[in-house]
């Protein structure tokens, strides 16, 4: 696996150029009704700047990160083809001319490459926390240190901001640092604080040619709450059971999967299996969790690959708050729709940006850990 440069995808480009099925996932133009922010758009600008008939304007460079990295576009095609590898490739080469929006040279500053100051040194097991990085809160943790017996936080940006944004070097740095951090503290194993943690280590750090030691294990906070902690919560089980629930993916969970949406899924009218929307234990896991509390899980099929940004993805919530916001208030709405009284994510990002922007209450928002609380 290798970061491809923009001109390898003209192929896909020049497909979706003239493609418009995807509208129907589109995340940020389903609530701007922008044509500008729809995928076809992009990949029409992309196409002319490969092909070398323009360049990239100030308003192009806007667009690209106006966005996430649209893998709800890729799961919804049935080519699939790899628009979130070209919109990585596209900001990759924007940032590279120097022509990064302000929003996004600023986040990027601030976010700086990070080296954790908290002492994990013959640790056992280690909490890579880079979420919690990212929202700056390390007391968001306790629910998950719950559920782990003496480990140790290693909160750290795991290079996925860096990534997202395009800032390639700089992510593989923070990759690197990461992974050094991890093999000094002498840790047996490795919990992810949620899928945007997960994906860092698993995806990307193999495109920025960074390798996760083999002799670590590495799992995620929700296999960790399945595998010891389902007993603890037994006496809480009453105030879940019988209630609708709405299980939220957030977009990176579609590389941590074994396969996307099926062609059925995006059928007019179509009610399931939900399993055709995604397979894979990055969404069976917290889906197991959910049921075992006797919870009824609310059908939609903008779930699993085909799930909507709530906001707070590829950075988007730092960089263009107000969109990120739209998006969020757009999946509460939608909840609030189909009845729904709880809505669920182990993506720590995700639980707190909708709970800042949930204003009515209706809706109770919840880091899959705090049903452990």
């Amino acid at each position: 696996m290798a970061i491809k440069d923009l001109k390898n995808y003209e192929e896909w480009l020049l497909g979706c150029r003239f493609c418009p099925m995807c509208k129907p996932a589109a995340e940020v133009a389903n609530v701007t009704c922008l044509e500008s922010h729809t995928t076809r758009a992009r990949a029409m600008m992309l196409w002319r700047v490969v092909s070398g008939v323009a360049d990239f304007t100030k308003r192009d460079a806007e667009l690209l990160y106006q966005s996430t990295l649209d893998s709800i576009s890729e799961a919804w095609c049935v080519s699939h083809y790899p628009v979130s590898s070209y919109m990585a490739a596209a900001r990759a080469l924007v940032y590279k001319k120097g022509l990064a929006p302000d929003p996004v040279r600023n986040v990027l500053e601030q976010t700086m490459l990070s080296i954790s100051d908290t002492e994990t040194k013959d640790a056992k097991r280690i909490l890579l926390a880079s979420e919690a990085y990212e929202l700056g809160n390390e007391a968001l943790l306790k629910p998950a240190l719950a559920l782990l017996e003496k480990a140790k936080v290693l909160m750290i940006s795991s290079g996925a901001i860096f990534y997202s944004l395009g800032a390639i070097d700089e992510a593989a740095q923070q990759a690197k640092s990461v992974v050094e951090q991890i093999q000094l503290s002498g840790a047996r194993e490795v919990v992810a604080d949620g899928p945007v943690t997960l994906w860092a280590v698993r995806y990307v750090y193999p495109l920025l040619g960074v390798e996760f030691p083999s002799n670590i294990k590495l799992t995620s906070i929700t296999e960790i709450f399945e595998q010891e902690g389902m007993g603890a919560i037994e006496g809480n089980a009453d105030i879940f059971r019988e209630k609708k629930v709405l299980y939220h993916d957030s977009r990176c969970c579609c590389h941590l999967a074994d396969e996307p949406a099926q062609d059925a899924a995006i059928q007019p009218g179509y009610r399931g299996p939900e399993e055709t929307m995604g397979k894979g234990e990055v969404y069976e896991a917290p889906r197991r969790i959910i049921d075992a509390l006797g919870m009824e899980r609310v059908f939609t099929v903008w779930t699993r690959s085909l799930s909507r940004s709530c906001g707070a993805d590829d950075g988007l919530w730092l960089t263009y708050p107000e969109l990120a916001e739209r998006l969020g208030l757009k999946l509460l709405s939608q909840a609030e729709e189909l009845g729904v009284e709880i809505l669920v994510t182990d993506s720590l990002l995700c639980s707190e940006h909708l709970k800042r922007i949930s204003s009515n209450g209706r809706i109770k928002v919840l880091w899959l850990p705090e049903i452990n609380t």
